[in-house]
C-alpha cells in the first residue's frame, strides 16, 4: 500500500475509522456533553470479520476523536448493529450477539462514559431461536423503553416493551410492506414535528432490493402509538431516504439535547466493495445530517440538512436544454428534459421553482452528495478517483 494511497484517498470531512473495517453506524448517543460514535468494525484487518463495535466521540459531529475498540468479539459470538441509551449516569449497548445458527439481542452496561463496557452476565435479553433476528434500536417512550428490530428474511419489524432493559414485551410487527427485494435491516423509530403536529418516521435498510438493485434505506410517515406503527401513505412502492448507491444502515442519535434529529449512515454498499483501492481503513460515514420533514407532491417527506457547509452552491436555470457539472472525477446535473438532477448515472425527479433549481454539494476525497436545496432529494456517492485527479468544480453549464 502506497503512503499516496493514505493521504490522496483519506476523507477530510467523513469520518473513517484509524485503520481497519468499518460498516454499520451503531450506538448512536448523546451522553454527558459527547457524541458517541459506535460502528461496526474489524479490529485486525481491513476486510469484513471479526464485528466488534468500534468507538470515537465527538462534541460537534464534526471533529471526532479515537477510541478503543468498545465491545470486542467473544467466545460467544460476533458482536453485530444496535444501539445505545444514556441511562442516567450509564450508557447502555443493545447489540445483536451472532453465533452459528442464532442471533439474539444482548446489553452491555457502561459506568465510565462509553470507554469501557460489561456484559450482562445473564445475555441474551431477548432471543427468539432464529438465525436471522437483529439490529435493536431502542428508544425512551414516556416512562419505558421500546426496541424496534427486524426478522431480515420475513421483512417485518417488531416492537418490544421494556421497563429495565432486560425484561422484553412484544408489542406489535409492521411488514411486509414497500420494497421487499432483499433483507430489511437496521430499523430506526422516531418522532419529528411538522405543522405542530408530531408524526412517526420509521427507517428500514434493504440489501440488495434498493435502487438498480443495490442496497438502500426506506422509510415511512406515520403514527405511532407505543404499541403499533401505522403508515400514513400507501407502502405499495418504496419511499427513498437517497437516490445514490452509498447511503445504507443509516440510524439517529438518541438523546440529542437540542431536539434535532441526527443521521449518520455508512457510505458503502455490499455490491462493489471489492473494487475500491487499497488503504489502511476500509469505508468512511455520511456527513451527519440533520432530519426533518416537509409537504412535497401531497405527501409529508424527509429532508436532510447537512451538519456542515457544503463544498458547492449551484442555481440552474431550468429552461435550458442541457446543464452539466465536472468536479473533476464525477459528471452532476439537472436534466430539463426529465426534470431530474443526477450525479454520475443516478438521478431523482425534482420540480424547478420559478424555472430554477438550487443545488448543495458536499466534495470530499472519496465521495459526493449533492442535494436540493430544501434538503428533500438527495445523492450520495463513494467515488475512487485515480491518483491525482482533481476534485474542484472546473465546469458548469
Amino acid at each position: 500500500m502506497h503512503q499516496d494511497n493514505i493521504d490522496f484517498y483519506r476523507p477530510k470531512l467523513h469520518f473513517t475509522p484509524e485503520k481497519n473495517w468499518m460498516n454499520d453506524p451503531n450506538g448512536l448517543v448523546w451522553h454527558k456533553g459527547e457524541y458517541h460514535l459506535f460502528y461496526q468494525h474489524n479490529p485486525f484487518g481491513t476486510e469484513w470479520g471479526h464485528m466488534s463495535w468500534g468507538h470515537a466521540v465527538s462534541t460537534d459531529l464534526l471533529n471526532w476523536k479515537h477510541l478503543d475498540v468498545a465491545i470486542f468479539e467473544d467466545e460467544d459470538g460476533a458482536i453485530f448493529s444496535g444501539s445505545a441509551v444514556s441511562n442516567g449516569d450509564e450508557i447502555v449497548a443493545i447489540y445483536t450477539r451472532h453465533s452459528e445458527g442464532n442471533q439474539s439481542q444482548c446489553i452491555a452496561l457502561s459506568k465510565d462514559d462509553g470507554r469501557t463496557f460489561t456484559k450482562f452476565e445473564n445475555n441474551p435479553v431477548l432471543d427468539l431461536g432464529m438465525a436471522d433476528f437483529r439490529d435493536p434500536k431502542v428508544f425512551r417512550y414516556k416512562d419505558h423503553w421500546i426496541m424496534a428490530v427486524v426478522k431480515p428474511h420475513e421483512h417485518i419489524c417488531e416492537f418490544y416493551k421494556s421497563v429495565n432493559l432486560i425484561d422484553w414485551e412484544y408489542l406489535s410487527g409492521f411488514g411486509p410492506a414497500a420494497a421487499t427485494g432483499g433483507v430489511w435491516e437496521c430499523p430506526d423509530l422516531f418522532p419529528l414535528s411538522f405543522n405542530g403536529e408530531e408524526l412517526w418516521v420509521l427507517l428500514i435498510s434493504l440489501n440488495p432490493g434498493a435502487i438498480r438493485n443495490g442496497t438502500g434505506t426506506q422509510y415511512f410517515v406515520g403514527d405511532f402509538d407505543g404499541t403499533t406503527f401505522t403508515p400514513r401513505y400507501s407502502t405499495q412502492e418504496p419511499r427513498w431516504l437517497d437516490f445514490g448507491r452509498d447511503n445504507y444502515a443509516g440510524v439517529t442519535f438518541n438523546n440529542e439535547p437540542n431536539s434535532r434529529r441526527i443521521f449518520i449512515g455508512w457510505m458503502s454498499n455490499w455490491q462493489n466493495i471489492g473494487q475500491r483501492p487499497a488503504t489502511a481503513w476500509t469505508n468512511a460515514l455520511t456527513i451527519p445530517r440533520e432530519l426533518g420533514l416537509k409537504e412535497l407532491g401531497g405527501e409529508v417527506v424527509l429532508t436532510q440538512i447537512p451538519i456542515c457547509e457544503p463544498t458547492y452552491e449551484i442555481s440552474i436555470d431550468a429552461t435550458k436544454k442541457s446543464r452539466s457539472g465536472l468536479t473533476g472525477f464525477v459528471e452532476l446535473g439537472y436534466d430539463p428534459v426529465t426534470k431530474e438532477i443526477f450525479l454520475e448515472d443516478f438521478s431523482v425527479e425534482v420540480e424547478p421553482i420559478n424555472n430554477q433549481v438550487n443545488l448543495k454539494v458536499i466534495v470530499d476525497n472519496t465521495s459526493v452528495e449533492l442535494f436540493t436545496s430544501d434538503g428533500s432529494r438527495w445523492i450520495t456517492l463513494a467515488i475512487f478517483p485515480a491518483l491525482g485527479v482533481t476534485r474542484e468544480l472546473t465546469h458548469f453549464g
